[in-house]
């Protein structure tokens, strides 16, 4: 919770999930895929944690499946993009 009580307080105008590889250190593993929830003008730390928690589930499934089907392609420069699994020539 203090994370997004810190970002309701900081007036950021966005939060989001991030799902990563797990390393040695704390939350410093390759990022795998992100997602963007808006921070609303009232929000609450609580209402803010539980609209990012439903996107984190969300963002998850696609992650875990696109791992397991192989459609993970990492760009030259280190940026990882999932393959469409209905259109192979579009990534997200």
């Amino acid at each position: 919770m203090k994370v997004h009580k810190a970002v309701v307080a900081s007036g950021a105008r966005f939060s989001g999930p991030t799902i990563h590889f797990v390393d040695e250190h704390y939350d410093t593993g390759r990022i795998l895929a992100q997602r963007v929830v808006p921070v609303l003008a009232n929000d609450t730390a609580e209402e803010l944690a539980a609209r990012v928690l439903k996107e984190e589930h969300q963002l998850y499934v696609e992650v875990v499946e696109a791992l397991s089907e192989e459609r993970i392609i990492w760009r030259e420069d280190g940026v990882p993009l999932i393959q469409s699994k209905e259109n192979p020539n579009e990534f997200y």
